[in-house]
């Protein structure tokens, strides 16, 4: 089944696919995928949107995805990356209700989004541009991955011959801080960076593919920040299926429901990363309440970790690091390639793109389009 944590960078990365019955799936049948359907994130991160390829096809889709079953196949590309656009993402969250980890977009408002339809012939030059980007993006997506999985085999290399190794309890380690940070309230208010400090709610940490936070999308002006946690931080979060944690690149403010964790040196934040991210299942038995989302800090601070001498911690750290520093040097270049994107979609609405006859017509472009609007299929979980 596809969740909505699933949903990531215009792809589906099921890493730990949620698997149903045959029965749940059958008397589901309205929310059963299949190839060339769009599926649409209406909580947590509203908005993000993947096409459903082969590989998926005949899976189900929980409660929080959406499905956009297009009338014309031609269509698919074209609203994938309309869906895509900032400005979509702009308008799905303006229109969310809810909490920071339920933040909720309803069906019943996503029928209602415009979508300017541009003639079949004037899209093949656009698309294939698109198509180019995101090859390219994906290929950094998989070094990014590859780099943070290494990272994670040496430590899982590292460990393997620690059995004399000490043990400690994490909180000999750490020194730790439950925030009461509410989240401000006006998610969309622009805040630059120069004056504002980053604000991380636990959707940002359960939702981060790499275990490196750089930044979130929503800041606090510095006159309203409370206590700041510094970098090279562990920013914890819970659900059911396990801890999460990141390490924060710069100073950030922590939300409600994160905990921090402050390492004594570099190294140590390092190993305990990888620790942390190695036992997620195990540790959420450190979670507490029905919904597993408040981490106790005394259970937690109770649980033991081998502790390997200062020479294996930094030797580790260095190479962590060296892994980090490319990483984000792919993601680096698809942020740019996401501004890129927007760019392009603006020439090819206004017109200015170049399309391929443009010999004969210098400025053609797609007509002024009206807000294209369909009924929807019968059934709850499906626009067409």
């Amino acid at each position: 089944m596809i969740r909505a944590a699933d949903v990531r960078d215009g792809t589906l990365h099921p890493d730990e696919p949620r698997r149903i019955s045959r029965r749940v799936h059958e008397a589901n049948k309205r929310s059963e995928l299949a190839i060339g359907d769009l599926v649409v994130v209406l909580v947590g991160r509203v908005g993000d949107v993947a096409v459903v390829d082969p590989a998926f096809h005949g899976w189900n889709a929980a409660r929080t995805i959406g499905i956009i079953r297009a009338r014309e196949p031609d269509d698919v590309a074209w609203l994938k990356v309309w869906l895509g656009s900032p400005e979509v993402r702009d308008w799905c969250e303006r229109r969310a209700t809810g909490s920071t980890l339920h933040r909720t977009l309803s069906l019943a408002v996503l029928r209602d989004l415009p979508v300017p339809l541009p003639p079949v012939v004037h899209r093949a030059a656009f698309l294939q541009v698109t198509r180019l980007l995101d090859e390219k993006t994906m290929m950094n997506g998989r070094i990014s991955d590859c780099a943070t999985a290494l990272a994670a085999a040496r430590f899982a290399a590292e460990t393997r011959y620690g059995a004399d190794w000490p043990e400690r309890s994490l909180d000999t380690l750490v020194s730790m801080q439950a925030s009461a940070a509410p989240r401000p309230r006006h998610d969309r208010q622009h805040v630059p960076v120069s004056a504002g400090i980053t604000f991380v709610a636990p959707a940002d940490v359960l939702q981060s593919r790499s275990p490196h936070l750089y930044g979130t999308e929503l800041r606090i002006p510095v006159e309203k920040a409370g206590a700041v946690c510094d970098p090279q931080s562990l920013l914890l979060a819970s659900r059911e299926d396990g801890v999460r944690v990141v390490m924060n690149a710069g100073p950030v403010i922590s939300g409600r429901n994160v905990l921090v964790l402050r390492p004594s040196s570099w190294a140590d934040a390092y190993w305990l990363l990888h620790d942390i991210r190695r036992r997620s299942a195990e540790l959420v038995a450190a979670a507490q309440g029905s919904t597993g989302r408040e981490i106790n800090r005394r259970v937690l601070g109770s649980t033991t970790v081998k502790w390997p001498p200062q020479e294996v911690r930094e030797q580790f750290a260095r190479l962590a690091d060296r892994l980090r520093e490319r990483a984000r040097l792919a993601q680096t270049e698809n942020e740019k390639l996401r501004d890129l994107r927007g760019r392009i979609l603006d020439s090819f609405l206004t017109g200015h793109f170049p399309a391929a006859n443009s010999a004969s017509s210098p400025r053609s472009g797609p007509r002024k389009m009206s807000p294209f609007r369909a009924p929807s299929r019968a059934g709850g979980d499906t626009v067409t």
